[in-house]
């Protein structure tokens, strides 16, 4: 006969689950550190948290890595040409890039943007998809993983708003792709792993050509 979870713990576990959301609301672009905090809390005390996290391979590592680079490099394509400029004429703002437009000719700026856009993809991608959306997926039922998805697309986006409004809406737009594979791939995570970082990948290099 299978355990039956606890009446008392499945409660702890959804809070727990959806929690590492709360920081980047409160705090966008830097409330990502107290995100992850609260996420490896949640990996540390539930086990239950650590399988749906951390399934990673769709199908094999092979096909895992080029599916989701290749949907990467679609997405790069698509937001520069199509939604970026949509977005920007629709709120008749452009998307603020900070000091990042330092990383033009500069190779010591765009090694350390790089690192930090590759990292950050992995980090992002086992909070906002493995974590809340896997996991969510085992604690209230997979048929509440789409809606698990549009809440971690909006979130995403708006832990983004440094960027300012244009930058918040796109990258909404990149999260939603992003969430969408998750699903597709059956909440695996290697494909969106390689997405986001060939996504940041191509970004990266076109900031240093600018």
């Amino acid at each position: 006969m299978a355990k039956k979870s606890s009446p008392v713990a499945t409660p702890f576990a959804a809070i727990a689950c959806l929690l590492p959301l709360l920081p980047v609301v409160l705090w966008p672009g830097t409330g990502v550190l107290a995100s992850i905090a609260l996420a490896g809390l949640g990996l540390l005390f539930f086990r239950t948290s650590r399988k749906p996290t951390l399934a990673m391979v769709w199908k094999s590592r092979v096909a895992s890595i080029l599916f989701g680079a290749a949907i990467g490099a679609a997405m790069a394509w698509g937001i520069a040409n199509f939604v970026r400029p949509l977005v920007e004429g629709w709120l008749g703002k452009g998307v603020s890039i900070g000091g990042l437009d330092q990383v033009a000719g500069n190779p010591l700026f765009f090694a350390i943007t790089l690192t930090i856009a590759l990292g950050s993809a992995v980090v992002e991608e086992l909070i906002f998809r493995g974590y809340v959306i896997g996991w969510g997926a085992q604690i209230f039922g997979t048929k509440f993983a789409p809606a698990l998805m549009l809440l971690t697309t909006v979130v995403f986006g708006y832990a983004h708003w440094e960027y300012g409004p244009a930058g918040a809406v796109v990258t909404g737009f990149a999260g939603l792709v992003l969430g969408t594979l998750y699903l597709i791939c059956g909440r695996r995570l290697l494909p969106c792993i390689s997405a986001h970082m060939t996504f940041n990948l191509i970004g990266s290099v076109a900031l240093y050509m600018a």
